[in-house]
């Protein structure tokens, strides 16, 4: 058992709690719409009962592991608010993409909380909410943000979260599939987004078409990683390892998504939803901005960072330019050196 302090609002962080509370850890939600308690929820149809703690029952002498999510949500303030009330043996950053690494690096050194301590995980672990978990990821990916990680930080990683797969953090910063499977819809469904439709985001809202422009972002991810002399999976691979082993095989990619576990994600009926503006701000404007620093053509990427501005009606690509030169230091300080390419 070790004492996991999670710092976030997400529906997804909920149902992470319950699940880390099932497997017997002492779990504190920081959050301003769960309090601590009893709860009783479904695990894949299952009942369970357990208690989601407070801050003043953590247990003292106990290792502690501070989990603060990234998807639309401010790093710096989630890892303040975990280091207030505990000083974790390993910090953990879920998702957000290449700003979600760049900034967790940036605030735990402005903490004084040494980055081969965090770790950052490039998806949601589990899927759900409060009163039910629906999908829990296989093989997810995640690395250290900081070199010489200690053994000892390794061990309660992979003993606490069994499900991640160690390796490059760079990669991981480049492998958000939320952002290629939230982006296409919301850009093809705009009208849809707009009126408010009651449309299941991955049913009716993910056809063949939305399926082709998800393929070619990730064609100019992998591009992009080769010259950053990264080696990134295809998104068709990475969904297939998440899914599990016992997912079903020989199925297209629209079929893959339209599972029954996302059957109740809506369409948002806002452009501002994280599922447009945060993975625009996170992945794909930093990835356009890291595609000219090496010179390298990302076609695609640049067309749905600029329709997405035009659908918000604010200027994405500029606020990028920082965090991609905060990527390219990070490879450096992880010793992958990148020859940068000014005009």
């Amino acid at each position: 058992m070790v004492d996991i302090v999670i710092r976030s609002n997400e529906a997804n962080a909920a149902a992470t709690a319950l699940t880390l509370a099932a497997r017997d850890h002492r779990v504190c939600l920081l959050s301003d719409k769960v309090s601590p308690g009893p709860y009783e929820f479904e695990y894949f149809g299952d009942s369970r009962k357990v208690v989601l703690h407070g801050i003043d029952e953590l247990t003292t002498g106990t290792s502690v592991i501070g989990i603060v999510f990234a998807e639309g949500e401010d790093v710096r303030t989630g890892l303040q608010d975990v280091l207030r009330i505990a000083s974790p043996a390993l910090m953990v950053i879920v998702g957000g993409g290449v700003t979600g690494a760049v900034e967790a690096v940036e605030a735990a050194r402005h903490f004084g909380y040494d980055p081969s301590n965090v770790l950052h995980v490039g998806a949601f672990l589990v899927g759900g909410n409060l009163s039910a978990v629906r999908a829990e990821k296989h093989d997810v990916l995640a690395g250290f943000l900081g070199p010489n990680t200690p053994g000892e930080t390794v061990e309660l990683a992979l003993s606490t979260f069994p499900r991640l797969s160690l390796g490059n953090p760079a990669a991981v910063a480049l492998s958000s599939i939320n952002a290629l499977f939230h982006v296409p819809p919301m850009l093809l469904n705009a009208m849809s987004v707009e009126r408010a439709d009651a449309t299941r985001f991955y049913v009716e809202g993910f056809g063949d078409s939305v399926c082709r422009l998800l393929l070619a972002l990730d064609a100019d991810r992998q591009r992009l990683g080769a010259a950053l002399g990264l080696g990134l999976m295809p998104v068709q691979e990475l969904k297939a390892r998440y899914s599990g082993p016992d997912a079903p095989k020989g199925l297209s990619l629209r079929e893959q998504v339209n599972t029954l576990s996302s059957q109740t994600a809506a369409l948002p009926s806002s452009f501002h939803h994280r599922f447009l503006r945060h993975e625009l701000r996170s992945s794909f404007a930093p990835m356009a901005e890291l595609a000219a620093a090496v010179r390298v053509d990302v076609p695609t990427v640049s067309a749905v960072v600029r329709l997405g501005e035009i659908l918000l009606e604010e200027n994405i690509r500029d606020h990028a330019a920082r965090p991609a030169q905060d990527f390219l230091n990070l490879l450096n300080t992880l010793h992958f050196p990148i020859e940068r390419h000014d005009n």
